[in-house]
């Protein structure tokens, strides 16, 4: 079983909650014990503890195997670029991490950091922050630097429109478009992103629909938290574009109104449960 996070957003209080309720005896009897962790990026910025929350992650990739892809929060940060959205307080504290601290990010040959997208082809799953989309093949030829860093995987975003565009928030994709680039990878695939903050999910069958207003949701006690949970059955010919909820809603600008949100992925038989948490 696979623990999914994203956009935890320097959020220590959210990031060992999901831990803590993904751990518990309550949560592995009914849900199973997770055997690895997929990071689907934005641990940085917004929030305030960004030093607690890269040196938990550091401490649990010790135990479990954990797949990280990059968030568009995470390169601003580690490539000095502006975003907006972060408080004094959590400048600050960014301004605070040393070497040691983002020793988390790995350094690519190129200089980069990180990876962009995560394919795990055994189990049908593409992971990337915002899209699956090659910027390469979507952004104009004549493109400046810091526009074409707004084409990259970590900042598309699904379109609320019956078209594609480009703003400064990103690349706006159709799902049919992120469907016909997993599956050059993947057959039979789960897309999972983040970066939007809200939960999403669209099927593709003989059409594509999105089927998360039509989900069950129930709520449940679980380790002192009340649980939300809505649960995806996956079929064999199918495809689906997860989106995540925001994991650590710290440093959200709209204030009480975002709750800490997370993931599992079951094998055996085949599910996606996405959770929220209301303390």
């Amino acid at each position: 079983m696979d623990l999914v996070f994203s956009d935890i957003h320097a959020d220590i209080h959210a990031l060992d909650t999901i831990f803590g309720i993904a751990s518990s005896l309550e949560f592995t009897k009914k849900y199973g014990t997770f055997s690895r962790i997929i990071n689907l990026g934005d641990v940085l910025e917004r929030g305030t503890h960004p030093k607690e929350v890269l040196s938990r992650l550091k401490s649990v990739e010790t135990n479990y195997p954990l797949f990280s892809v990059m968030g568009n929060h995470d390169e601003a940060f580690l490539y000095n670029r502006l975003v907006g959205g972060s408080s004094i307080e959590s400048i600050d504290e960014h301004a605070k991490l040393n070497s040691e601290d983002i020793s988390f990010f790995k350094e690519n040959g190129d200089g980069t950091f990180g990876n962009q997208e995560f394919i795990d082809k055994k189990n049908g799953l593409v992971c990337v922050h915002g899209g699956p989309l090659d910027p390469e093949k979507i952004k104009p030829k004549t493109i400046q630097n810091e526009e074409a860093w707004l084409y990259q995987r970590s900042w598309q975003r699904l379109t609320e429109e019956d078209f594609e565009f480009f703003t400064y928030s990103g690349y706006h994709y159709k799902a049919s478009s992120a469907f016909d680039e997993a599956k050059k990878h993947v057959k039979d695939h789960i897309i999972l992103c983040g970066h939007q903050h809200k939960e999403e999910i669209i099927m593709q069958d003989s059409h594509i629909h999105s089927i998360y207003p039509t989900l069950k949701s129930v709520k449940e006690k679980i380790s002192g938290h009340i649980l939300e949970s809505k649960e995806i059955e996956i079929s064999s010919s199918n495809n689906y574009l997860i989106r995540l909820g925001i994991g650590g809603p710290e440093g959200h600008y709209v204030k009480d109104s975002e709750v800490p949100h997370f993931a599992i992925v079951q094998y055996d038989p085949k599910r996606v449960i996405l959770f929220t948490v209301y303390t």
